[in-house]
């Protein structure tokens, strides 16, 4: 079969979506997705390139490629259930290497399902190797009364720039080169949610979480979405952490969501263990792989969250 992987453009949005969610549908049993939007929100953020698979002219699969600084990943990796099989997942993986080497990323992954190993053996094939489960929680909002906490939504913050490039100093701390500043403008360019800050001063938040909100975003009708979160790390970085939860637990009430969604990866165990005592549950285990076979910024002591979904 000739496959052709080229840019996806605005037009081939919608096929895009449709394929994701019956591709995801079909190996799951069950929609995944309902009404969030990751196809077209990703499509429009910078940091993001997204890749088309073709054959005949007709759109069969895509590849959404997301850098974050130094740190890279992709997906979701979708191709239409009837031409599984026939190598055109290999060369979406390949396309996507690509522009890793072209943006220099140093480190590189993918979130797959942790009960398969048809995806773990394809992208093993790649140098991506499984290191600890990942772990998507949630909370319900309702009858948590979030303790007092000193935060600001970056949205009402009078110097945006200067608030994301203090975001992008405190994730360097934590692993030279990770700057999410394209999430941060994304969230806010597309009005998908907003960005809580934690702290005294917007200019050197001790910590900050972007957060989608709602349906045609990441995070669907009746849930906040903490697609990224970050506490500076040091003394007091556990004590931030718990009250970056309680803040983000307040934006959600606000906003009127019914649940708190979030990823964290086992390995950074002081931030996991927070989370269950806290009260969130897991609801769906994944597994993230990493090339090199590093553990990056998955540490115990290292307060963030995200899932690379």
């Amino acid at each position: 079969m000739n496959i052709d992987v080229r840019p996806l453009p605005a037009t081939d949005l919608d096929a895009a979506d449709r394929i994701v969610r019956d591709a995801f549908g079909t190996f799951l049993g069950t929609d995944l997705f309902g009404d969030t939007d990751l196809v077209r929100t990703r499509f429009r953020a910078d940091q993001v390139v997204a890749l088309g698979a073709y054959t005949g002219g007709e759109l069969v699969g895509s590849n959404l490629v997301t850098r974050w600084g130094s740190v890279a990943y992709f997906g979701p990796l979708s191709v239409t259930p009837w031409l599984w099989g026939s190598g055109i997942g290999t060369q979406l993986i390949e396309a996507a290497l690509s522009v890793f080497g072209a943006w220099g990323a140093t480190h590189q992954g993918v979130f797959t399902f942790a009960h398969s190993p048809r995806h773990h053996g394809l992208y093993q094939k790649f140098g991506f190797w499984p290191r600890f489960l990942t772990a998507i929680m949630s909370r319900t909002v309702a009858g948590v009364p979030p303790r007092p906490a000193r935060w600001n939504r970056l949205s009402e913050v009078g110097d945006r720039v200067a608030a994301a490039a203090a975001c992008a100093e405190l994730t360097g701390a934590i692993l030279p080169g990770l700057d999410v500043h394209g999430e941060i403008d994304a969230v806010l360019d597309q009005k998908l949610g907003d960005v809580v800050l934690l702290g005294a001063c917007s200019a050197a938040p001790d910590a900050f979480a972007v957060c989608h909100a709602g349906a045609g975003t990441e995070a669907g009708s009746g849930v906040c979405y903490v697609k990224f979160a970050a506490v500076r790390p040091g003394p007091g970085a556990g004590r931030h952490f718990a009250a970056l939860i309680d803040a983000c637990t307040a934006y959600a009430a606000g906003f009127g969501a019914q649940r708190l969604v979030l990823g964290v990866n086992t390995a950074r165990h002081e931030a996991y263990r927070h989370l269950v005592e806290s009260g969130f549950r897991t609801d769906v285990p994944g597994v993230t792989m990493h090339r090199p076979n590093e553990p990056g910024y998955d540490r115990g002591d290292v307060y963030l969250i995200d899932d690379w979904r």
